[in-house]
């Protein structure tokens, strides 16, 4: 019997004997960083970054696509685009590398509600950010729109969403998030594999090592 159905026993029957509300002790149990999905283990792979921090752009350009394009199957991904920004006392978010940033996080922030998809999403961001190391654009309306041409995208909606009020929104939500997930935070990039720090030199070898316990191999693990 596994973990999981102990607890559960033992719930239920301090349940009875002493009158506890079960249903909160399954929501305490509710596991915050592991999901299981669609019948298959999942590790959860959570990055917080800022749109021109050159260590986030290294991260996110060069490892992670590596990471989705070989165990992206394996993978919960959730990417915070929002990094070492800060509220002033009259409510205004300020970014480390001045408003072209914040601007920028805000295209990413539109790009990942839009497009949804996780690995379209990864991949036009990841676009933008290389745009900045060669000069061809960045995270910002010459960026988006070059990339948008080169992957089918529509980049109109997601500037008009980055200049408007769903943009302002989206920033803020993930401010809250990252203050919320990781209040210690001390840098960016920043990443946690199943709630625990882990620098992206580590990715591949931590997520292969969560997914050990599968009863079938998974083939770039291996």
């Amino acid at each position: 019997m596994n973990l999981k159905c102990l607890f559960i026993l033992f719930a239920t029957s301090l349940t009875y004997s002493s009158g506890v509300d079960l249903s909160k002790i399954l929501e305490w149990y509710k596991p915050r960083h592991y999901e299981i999905a669609n019948g298959e283990d999942k590790v959860d792979l959570r990055i917080y970054y800022e749109a021109m921090c050159p260590g986030c752009i290294i991260e996110y350009t060069r490892i992670l696509p590596d990471i989705l394009d070989k165990l992206g199957a394996y993978v919960n991904l959730k990417t915070y685009p929002y990094g070492n920004a800060w509220k002033t006392e009259n409510g205004k978010i300020q970014c480390q590398h001045g408003p072209e940033e914040c601007y920028g996080n805000k295209l990413h922030a539109c790009a990942i509600d839009i497009l949804k998809d996780t690995t379209q999403y990864v991949k036009y961001t990841a676009c933008m950010m290389s745009g900045q190391e060669d000069g061809s654009g960045g995270s910002n309306d010459k960026g988006a729109t070059s990339c948008g041409k080169q992957m089918g995208i529509d980049a109109t909606k997601i500037i008009e969403c980055a200049k408007g009020e769903k943009g302002e929104k989206l920033l803020e939500k993930y401010g809250e998030e990252t203050d919320y997930e990781v209040p210690d935070l001390r840098s960016v990039p920043w990443s946690l594999i199943n709630g625990k720090f882990v620098s992206a030199e580590k990715w591949f070898a931590t997520i292969c090592a969560a997914l050990a316990h599968l009863p079938q191999s998974v083939n770039n693990c291996v």
